[in-house]
């Protein structure tokens, strides 16, 4: 039996599977069959409140549970970076499966991640989202990365909350940066994980309120 100290070792180092730990490498065959993507609609954010009928589709790529869970923990909470080439194809499916279904205006879409906050990036040493995004657009030359997205919120994060506390807690989260794009220009928000929707919701709703055109959320994996 690994010590906890040897087993992150391991998984660092890639010597066990990130999905299920057996030995051998960093993704087994089954684990790496898991995260093919399955693009499709997790939700509509709704946001009437803002503008009358407006409902922002979200996209996800793959189910969260189970070694894709794993491999997503693995990848920003032990920080191993290398796992992003292998969750980028799920986000980057979820990109085009938006992108044929709500026509971007005028040109490709511009990704927006949702901020990783202050307290996490310290912590891990990196965005994991922005890293995601950033690796999604390897092979589509024409998307860019622009992280006009602040995160104000310092405590402690959302995992543990329930839905109405994960909306309190998401409430008045974010501020925008500098540089927006013009509302000629799409924007599809990024993610690693959609649950309830309310994170997402709020960082949709920031833009909006600033004049960007949010066309829709890509995520890589949505709860079941």
């Amino acid at each position: 039996m690994h010590s906890l100290t040897t087993g992150l070792v391991d998984l660092v180092l890639g010597r066990v599977c990130a999905g299920c730990e057996e030995p051998g490498s960093i993704l087994c065959l089954s684990c790496e069959a898991d995260l093919r993507p399955r693009p499709r609609w997790r939700r509509d954010l709704d946001l009437t409140d803002l503008v009358a009928g407006l409902r922002i589709p979200v996209a996800c790529a793959l189910d969260y549970r189970g070694s894709v869970r794993n491999v997503l923990f693995r990848y920003k909470d032990h920080g191993i970076r290398g796992l992003a080439n292998a969750l980028a194809p799920a986000l980057g499916a979820s990109i085009e499966y938006l992108s044929a279904s709500h026509p971007p205006l005028n040109s490709d879409p511009i990704l927006v991640p949702i901020p990783t906050r202050r307290v996490n990036r310290r912590r891990r040493g990196f965005d994991h989202i922005r890293l995601l995004a950033k690796t999604s657009t390897i092979r589509s030359r024409g998307l860019k990365v622009s992280s006009i997205l602040r995160d104000t919120r310092s405590d402690q994060g959302s995992k543990r909350l329930g839905a109405a506390d994960r909306e309190v807690f998401a409430s008045g989260a974010f501020t925008t940066t500098s540089g927006l794009p013009s509302p000629q220009r799409s924007v599809f928000v990024v993610d690693d994980i959609v649950t309830t929707g309310a994170t997402a919701r709020e960082a949709v709703a920031t833009l909006l309120l600033a004049g960007v055109h949010v066309a829709g959320v890509a995520t890589v994996a949505g709860t079941p």
